[in-house]
């Protein structure tokens, strides 16, 4: 990454109006070195102020240089934001974020479970009423006709509890049917 673009087009930066705010904030020269510039250019100055107050310059730039050249884009990001969310909420700051997620997940994940307990208790009253005639397809054949018009195939309601009770994912995961029917 270049740092001509964050110094307004220079490769030095001998003059405060174009220093980092960093550099700004401390009174320092930016030289072209500058290993804060990249991050924290002039018109970042709130977020730097954020970063400031959380982890102090020299924390910062000792973890900077902890870190891996081609893994620093992503750390500075990652500090920024929980700095940010610090300055938000100076109580909770991230946690408070993943908190909010995790409930967000386990009441979306309750929803589903309730979902899928009424369709099971469903098709298993419509099975039991295929299975006793109490409610057939009966003379209508293979296809019926909905209230819409529309044809349909008759479908077997029989085997969908094996579908409803097969495990829900909520990451990418490739699950083949051929390994859930053994």
């Amino acid at each position: 990454m270049s740092l001509s673009k964050f110094h307004g087009g220079s490769s030095s930066c001998s003059s405060s109006a174009t220093a980092c705010a960093a550099c700004k904030y401390q009174r320092k020269k930016c030289t072209e070195h500058c290993i804060l510039a990249p991050y924290f250019p002039q018109e970042k100055q709130n977020q730097f102020l954020n970063a400031h107050k959380l982890f102090g310059v020299s924390n910062i730039t000792k973890f900077i240089k902890g870190v891996e050249e081609c893994q620093r884009d992503i750390a500075m990001t990652n500090l920024m934001f929980h700095a940010n969310a610090r300055a938000r909420d100076p109580v909770w700051g991230v946690c408070k974020i993943m908190l909010d997620l995790k409930n967000k997940i386990a009441c979306t994940q309750a929803e589903l479970n309730l979902i899928h307990q009424q369709n099971l208790a469903m098709c298993r009253t419509i099975a039991l009423q295929q299975q006793f005639g109490c409610y057939s397809y009966g003379d209508l054949g293979d296809e019926y006709l909905n209230i819409d018009g529309h044809v349909h195939q008759k479908q077997s309601l029989l085997n969908y509890e094996m579908f409803m009770e097969m495990p829900i994912k909520l990451e990418k995961e490739k699950v083949s049917m051929d390994t859930r029917m053994q």
